[in-house]
Parts: C-alpha cells; sequence; structure tokens
C-alpha cells in the first residue's frame, strides 16, 4: 500500500483499512481530504478489498473544519472547501463496497459529515457527535443537512441541526445514527467483524446491493425497481452466484472470488 502524510493504508484479508493519523485532533484540512482520497481510489483499484473500514489514530475521531481558517474565510474560500469536501465525501459513499466507520471520542461538524457518508457506523457509548456550525454562525457544509435527515428524519435533523446539540453514542443509536454501538474499547474491533462478516458474501452482489440502495435514495420506486431488476440479472450471470447456490445445495461453505 502507500504511504500517505496524514493517514495509514493496509489490508487484512479482504477488509481495508483507513486510520486518519493527522495530529492532534484529524481536522478536515485539504492534506488530509487529499489522503483521503488517494487512499480510497487505492482500494478500489484492488481486487481483493471487499469492505473498508474507516476510524482514526487519535484520541477521537474527527473535529471537523479548521476554525481558524475558517474565521479568516469569505464566500469564495468557503465555496472551495465545502466542494472539496463533498467531492472526497461522495467518493467515499460512492465506493463500490461497504465503508464501515468506527467513531470512537468526538466527531463534530465536517467529523460527522464524514462518518455520515459510510454505509454503517459503530458508536460507543462516549462517543459524541453533533453539528455546532450554528453556534458559529455557519452551516454544516459538506452534506450535514442532507444525509442526517434522510438517516433519522427530517424531525430529529432538525432538532440536532437547529439546536447545534452534542450527543452521546447511546441518543446516536436511539435515534438510527449509527447501527452498532460498541464498548469503548471494542469499537475498531466491532467495525473489523462487521467488514469480516460481510466479506464472506458474494462481493459483487453486495457490490450491487449498495447500488441499488444509494440509487432508491434519489429516484421513484418504479424507477428504483427497474433498477434493481437490471443489477439483478447482471448477477445472475456471474461465477460467484453459481457458487453460493451450489454451496448452498451441496450445505459447505462458499468460496467467492469476487467473479
Amino acid at each position: 500500500m502507500s504511504k500517505y502524510q496524514n493517514v495509514t493504508v493496509t489490508r487484512e484479508g479482504h477488509v481495508g483499512v483507513v486510520v486518519m493519523c493527522s495530529a492532534p485532533v484529524n481536522a478536515l484540512t485539504f492534506d488530509l481530504l487529499d489522503d483521503l482520497s488517494g487512499a480510497f481510489h487505492e482500494l478500489e483499484a484492488d481486487q481483493d478489498v471487499w469492505a473498508v473500514v474507516l476510524c482514526s489514530g487519535m484520541r477521537l475521531f474527527a473535529a471537523g473544519a479548521d476554525l481558524k481558517n475558517l474565521a479568516v474565510v469569505r464566500r469564495s474560500g468557503n465555496l472551495e472547501t465545502a466542494r472539496h469536501m463533498q467531492r472526497v465525501f461522495l467518493q467515499i459513499e460512492n465506493f463500490p463496497h461497504p465503508v464501515i466507520c468506527a467513531v470512537n471520542g468526538v466527531a463534530l461538524g465536517g467529523g460527522l459529515e464524514l462518518a455520515l457518508s459510510c454505509d454503517l457506523r459503530v458508536f460507543t457509548a462516549k462517543t459524541k457527535v453533533g453539528f455546532p456550525e450554528g453556534g458559529l454562525g455557519i452551516i454544516p457544509g459538506a452534506g450535514g443537512t442532507q444525509r442526517l435527515s434522510k438517516l433519522i428524519g427530517l424531525g430529529a435533523a432538525k432538532r440536532l441541526i437547529y439546536t447545534s446539540e452534542t450527543i452521546r453514542g447511546e441518543e446516536a443509536y436511539r435515534l438510527g445514527m449509527c447501527e452498532y454501538l460498541a464498548d469503548e474499547d471494542a469499537c475498531l474491533a466491532k467495525a473489523m467483524g462487521v467488514a469480516a462478516t460481510i466479506c464472506t458474501k458474494a462481493p459483487l452482489a453486495v457490490a450491487a446491493d449498495k447500488k441499488c440502495i444509494n440509487y432508491s435514495r434519489e429516484h421513484t420506486l418504479m424507477d428504483g425497481l427497474e433498477y434493481e431488476q437490471n443489477l439483478s440479472g447482471d448477477i445472475f450471470e456471474t461465477e460467484d452466484k453459481s457458487e453460493g447456490i451450489a454451496s448452498f445445495l451441496e450445505k459447505r461453505e462458499a468460496n467467492f472470488q469476487n467473479k
């Protein structure tokens, strides 16, 4: 794997692991964003990566944008920053395989927007998340207003964004902001376990699942049904489909090949 200044990239079996390590708080600078983009491009090119875990090597997940920079930025500079963040977050959201995010500690503002761009999130009881932008005179500008409302509903999203309320992991889990709640010292292990379970399934089928689910967010039911039908037909032409059904009938573990 390539070396980056602000992230490390490794692979454990079929699971790619991206660790943010931009001291002291993983502020989402252009350098960190560019390293994240490079890491996900690299993992996408690796046919042996069937899921990715994104986590932090710091005491917190990510603190969001650099406030000292925001203090002097006007409209054009803010647009450049927001577009840069949005491009990288869309890249993660549209990564071909599932991305599981292990959120230890704090994820505020852009840090939470990054977590929301992943497919699944693992929090702990001590995880703190929120959008403090309202108290700073700004708004979430890297997808927070869009992704949070789709994930937990309009009412709950409005509550958290309008009030700039920070909540802990248990409340976030209750609202549906994360899919798993782990012990404080087991956040990464839980994310790795989820990724490993996903990697026991046919990777082409899971990738098609992700495409269909993401497609449903922006299209009508009828359009989605047609899209699902076409992808389902494509999957029936794969070697993994034959292997999956054969392994079930023969009562053995499947040996999927991503083909």
